[in-house]
């Protein structure tokens, strides 16, 4: 029997698996192994992945924001396709569309469009895509349409078409008359009766430079949860078992299982909506990727979450009395992990060495390779 570090139940060691602390959406699964545990049970792994790590996730900040990263480091030469950004619900109703139905609205890296008509959940209101665990089980149907654009580099509107929705019941259904080559080699399905009426519908009313109207949901506290799974998690890692025990990790395990109605808990930090100060998000992060920092400061290690300098959070991990003062010592003034997912990255470096390099004031060849790599290929849309 061991006992699980997220919902503190004692289970038989069988029903416990591998956990990448740092979540895989992250680039977590290029991490340290001494960043993963096995001390997680299995429901909390696959429950706290569903509902934590994807309400985070599928914020519209956060998902755009991790979409841009892979935009900034697009190259020509590689095949791999690039998201698409979501663009909220529209205001469009496409033929029996049902009445607990939304239809989604996403754009392509050449402009390219899709309307996605999913099932609608009124928990998960926020979530992009709507709620993974229906996604997986109810088949809906998704409807693309090629750009202008797309007769310039065809091939990457194919690869974008090619990787969207993995792993969803999604039938994707061309709009477009595709010369050359079989959408079915992609996984799209031959339209049916009420496919054509939509592909119609569609053709009608979104080829022409229609205005749309697009609906944004938004969850003021989508982060609470997330933070201090991160955090729990990060503390129990880096620091032992110690370190998630006490008053100030007992806020964690409230926040950890926060529902809508319950009392905030008393967290020591920020989120991304009420930091006055520009510096850390400006300077505890790169523009390129997730930056993850532990820092001492105050009695307390505290977890800053840089996402590409423009979405900040700054959360207390655990209490400095807790963590033995070799361990607090071996952070120095911080410690940070770089993650680059895009190119499959960690970085691991102090936060002296991070601010200098954004300074101007070191040369850290790593960063300096992937820095240069960021935008360098930004004209070949423009010159589309």
């Amino acid at each position: 029997m061991k006992t699980c570090i997220y919902c503190r139940q004692k289970k038989e060691i069988k029903k416990f698996s591998l956990e990448h602390v740092i979540p895989q959406f992250l680039g977590g699964s290029q991490a340290p192994d001494s960043l993963k545990t096995r001390d997680v049970c299995i429901d909390c792994n696959s429950n706290l992945g569903l509902f934590v790590d994807a309400a985070f996730e599928k914020d519209f900040m956060v998902f755009n924001q991790l979409s841009e990263v892979a935009y900034s480091l697009f190259d020509p030469k590689l095949t791999n396709g690039l998201p698409f950004r979501c663009m909220g619900i529209c205001d469009l109703s496409p033929p029996d569309m049902k009445a607990d139905e939304v239809c989604e609205y996403w754009l392509g890296p050449l402009g390219e469009q899709v309307f996605w008509v999913r099932p609608h959940d009124d928990q998960k209101y926020w979530y992009t895509g709507g709620n993974p665990r229906t996604v997986k089980k109810i088949r809906s149907k998704a409807y693309f349409m090629f750009s202008n654009r797309t007769l310039k580099a065809p091939e990457i509107s194919w690869n974008a078409f090619k990787d969207v929705f993995i792993g969803k019941k999604v039938d994707k259904i061309m709009c477009t008359i595709v010369d050359g080559a079989d959408p079915k080699t992609i996984e799209f399905s031959e339209p049916n009766e009420l496919d054509l009426k939509r592909i119609s519908y569609f053709q009608s009313n979104c080829s022409n430079g229609q205005e749309r109207k697009n609906k944004v949901s938004m969850y003021i506290d989508f982060d609470i949860r997330f933070l201090a799974k991160l955090a729990i998690g990060l503390s129990y890692v880096y620091f032992g078992k110690d370190a998630i025990v006490g008053s100030a990790a007992e806020e964690l395990y409230k926040a950890l299982w926060f529902k809508p109605n319950d009392e905030k808990p008393k967290i020591k930090g920020a989120g991304a909506y009420n930091q006055n100060d520009t510096f850390l998000k400006q300077e505890c992060g790169v523009d390129f990727g997730t930056t993850i920092s532990l820092i001492p400061t105050n009695g307390h290690i505290a977890l800053n979450l840089n996402i590409n300098r423009k979405l900040n959070w700054l959360i207390s991990c655990t209490e400095s009395e807790r963590v033995s003062p070799d361990l607090v010592d071996s952070l120095g003034f911080g410690k940070c992990f770089i993650l680059v997912k895009p190119l499959n990255k960690v970085i691991e470096l102090s936060l002296g060495e991070l601010l200098a390099f954004n300074d101007g004031a070191v040369f850290n060849s790593e960063l300096e390779e992937i820095k240069n790599k960021v935008n360098a290929h930004r004209g070949f849309f423009a010159n589309l």
